[in-house]
């Protein structure tokens, strides 16, 4: 029986080119192209048996979001899918928090592109696969002890960190929850130095690895940048 695999990317030029690579191996069949999670979701619901998804990180507009939030929402919504995460995300706490919602599957997008069908094989086998360079920054992440949870965070402190990563400023946060600039700064800073983090891009990676905000909105520069 052949496997059955959906692949999901924004990237048309990359899309063609995987569904042509795999087009030529006997045993996997692509039910299904997709540029975003809402075309992924609408496929999975009109596909009666997929055994693989392979879905960019980062993929703006869809309804369903990106990221940890659309890997999350698949592995409660389709239980039985093997999830492959093909991404060009190079940080490593990023890639642990792939791991951790239980994504054992990942390629990195500067690898070759041939390595998809050996991690499409893992997956549907219910193994794991790291391709060379995932591997490589996965290991470094476990090196350097990697990043903090944040169990320590108050519920003001998360809301704080995930409405900056979002864009807003420590001002427009204060208008919005009701509390003065000094008293949402201060928060910020106290979570800041609970989860050890040392500026804007660690905020903003903290919160796309805990799926406080949308990868896209990270790697597409939506949100980043430094702001007061």
């Amino acid at each position: 029986m052949n496997i059955q695999v959906v692949m999901a990317d924004d990237h048309p030029v990359l899309l063609s080119g995987m569904d042509h690579m795999l087009a030529g191996i006997p045993d996997i069949d692509v039910a299904g192209l997709a540029s975003n999670s809402t075309e992924l979701v609408e496929l999975l619901e009109r596909q009666v048996s997929v055994d693989v998804v392979v879905t960019d990180f980062s993929m703006p507009h869809g309804r369903h979001g990106d990221g940890i939030t659309l890997l999350r929402l698949l592995g409660r919504r389709y239980p039985k899918l093997r999830r492959v995460v093909l991404t060009g995300v190079e940080s490593s706490w990023i890639l642990r928090s792939i791991l951790d919602v239980h994504v054992s599957v990942i390629v990195s997008k500067t690898d070759p592109h041939h390595l998809l069908e050996p991690a499409i094989r893992a997956a549907y086998a219910g193994h794991a696969y790291l391709s060379p360079e995932v591997e490589r920054l996965v290991r470094e992440a476990q090196a350097g002890g990697g990043a903090p949870d944040g169990a320590a965070l108050t519920k003001r402190e998360t809301e704080v960190l995930r409405m900056y990563a979002e864009g807003l400023t420590v001002s427009e946060i204060g208008d919005r929850v009701g509390r003065s600039r000094k008293t949402v700064s201060t928060q910020k800073l106290s979570a800041m130095r609970k989860l050890g983090l040392q500026g804007d891009a660690e905020i903003f990676q903290y919160a796309m690895m805990h799926g406080l905000v949308l990868a896209s909105q990270v790697s597409r520069g939506h949100v980043a940048g430094t702001h007061n």
